[in-house]
């Protein structure tokens, strides 16, 4: 009769059971080297994430699951290769291509400014210490790219929306032959020209600063007056040549020959200049009149001089005023 033996041996057993121990030691130590490594990860993400601006690595707690042994740090690291994006690529995040001049693409290169976070550690492995340490490298890269204003290299001062960024976003050519000493020259003409105090009222009136600072008037200081060229972009020249002829049209009150629809009349700048000096002799009156119903009331000597410098006034407004209806009913 045939008969069926349950179970193992002993000698099978003997043989077995290293077996067995060695395959669960090796189990032990896979899950905590997966452990520590899944750690090593985590802080290198969270070192270099505190090293950004405006923290500081420094003052960032060290987490109390990695061991005093082990160590972190972050710092730059290389740029990318190649972005699998083709919108970095676009003229409008790089600048267009304008003939000869080359975009400066170290500027606004989304592939530059990488950080790297690290971590690094040797550990002996709790089971089957004759395998010696272990050791695990992290890395956590980030990009770190703000493409803040400081890195045009201009000066601080010009972080405003007049700063001229063409000259940082492009490598421009150097002007040939006598354009740069054409260019002093009508700089210099424009200095030295016989009609420049004649324009000074434009900007630099006196006027309005001393009535300013007698008043005790916020904000006091001179309009400026002068006729600004509507911003536009483009690199057509009869487009630019149209904007520069509607801007003649506006100073002598024309109304434009493109642009939006036509108005009934269109103020000259002789017309809105005479209305801003009508607005300053006004405000004057005003003040000299506050003056006369003072209480107590000023002498009869100051009364007579506040009378006078408000006829005076009234009669320099009766002259704009008549100046500016001539203007107004130029026929234009």
């Amino acid at each position: 009769m045939l008969r069926i033996r349950r179970g193992l041996a002993p000698l099978e057993l003997v043989i077995a059971v290293p077996l067995f121990l060695f395959v669960m030691a090796l189990m032990i130590n896979f899950a905590t080297v997966s452990a520590w490594r899944v750690r090593g990860l985590a802080v290198a993400r969270q070192t270099v994430w505190a090293a950004r601006h405006p923290r500081d690595v420094a003052t960032v707690p060290r987490p109390d699951y990695w061991p005093t042994p082990a160590s972190l740090g972050a710092g730059g690291d290389s740029d990318a290769a190649i972005l699998d994006d083709p919108r970095v690529y676009l003229p409008v995040a790089r600048g267009p291509s304008l003939g000869a001049f080359r975009v400066n693409d170290e500027l606004l290169d989304p592939t530059r400014g990488f950080r790297r976070g690290s971590s690094q550690m040797s550990r002996e492995f709790p089971l089957l210490a004759n395998l010696g340490p272990y050791q695990l490298h992290s890395a956590a890269p980030i990009l770190d790219n703000c493409w803040r204003f400081r890195q045009t290299a201009l000066p601080y001062w010009w972080h405003d929306h007049w700063a001229h960024r063409v000259t940082a976003l492009y490598q421009l050519p150097t002007a040939g032959g006598n354009y740069l000493a054409m260019y002093v020259q009508a700089a210099i003409a424009i200095l030295n020209m016989p009609q420049r105090n004649d324009l000074l009222i434009l900007d630099r009136d006196p006027e309005f600063a001393a009535y300013a600072a007698r008043f005790g008037w916020q904000g006091g200081g001179a309009p400026d007056f002068h006729p600004g060229l509507s911003r536009f972009c483009s690199l057509d020249l009869s487009l630019a040549q149209d904007r520069v002829e509607n801007l003649i049209d506006r100073i002598a009150g024309v109304a434009p020959k493109q642009g939006p629809p036509p108005v009934a009349h269109v103020p000259s700048l002789a017309e809105r200049m005479a209305g801003a000096y009508i607005g300053l002799y006004r405000r004057v009156i005003q003040e000299l009149q506050n003056q006369l119903n003072a209480v107590p009331p000023p002498s009869p000597g100051q009364i007579a001089a506040i009378q006078a410098e408000i006829a005076d006034l009234q009669q320099k407004i009766d002259t704009l005023e008549a100046f500016r209806q001539s203007l107004q009913n130029h026929g234009r």
